[in-house]
């Protein structure tokens, strides 16, 4: 089953009073669950979609806290081979799938192993810097 295609913008939390509550974490949340909804609706399994919600929330995170991105853009489709997820941002250029090396304390509670878990879960991840100076990073999830 094909459906129409899925697109979201993610916005960090913003500078002024009031605004933080829409943006970041916030914003990612509705996102994710949005982008479940759109994946059920065309048919994809729990597998798939827990999939989908774990690379958005890994990538978009990475940009916004890391990159400093003010905005993430998250298109979504289904294609023959497995749903595409492609997320850009216009932070400084970085290729989430490039091996990185061991940090002092990864995996030790503090965090760092979201872009080996990115890495493992995808099925394919392709990075792209734009001409017009933005960072594109595609996914593929196998079909269940």
């Amino acid at each position: 089953m094909t459906i129409a295609g899925f697109g979201r913008v993610i916005r960090a939390p913003g500078d002024r009073a009031g605004e933080g509550a829409v943006g970041g974490a916030a914003t990612l949340a509705a996102a994710s669950a949005a982008l479940a909804a759109h994946l059920r609706a065309a048919g994809a399994g729990p597998r798939t979609i827990a999939r989908a919600e774990l690379l958005l929330e890994e990538l978009a995170l990475n940009a916004l806290r890391h990159g400093g991105v003010a905005e993430v853009a998250l298109t979504a489709r289904q294609e023959a081979t497995g749903w595409r997820l492609c997320l850009e941002d216009a932070g400084p250029p970085f290729d989430p799938s490039q091996p990185r090396p061991a940090l002092p304390g990864v995996g030790e509670g503090r965090g760092g192993l979201g872009l080996a878990l990115v890495q493992r879960t995808a099925r394919a991840l392709h990075y792209a810097r734009l001409p017009e100076g933005r960072n594109r990073v595609e996914v593929l999830l196998p079909p269940e």
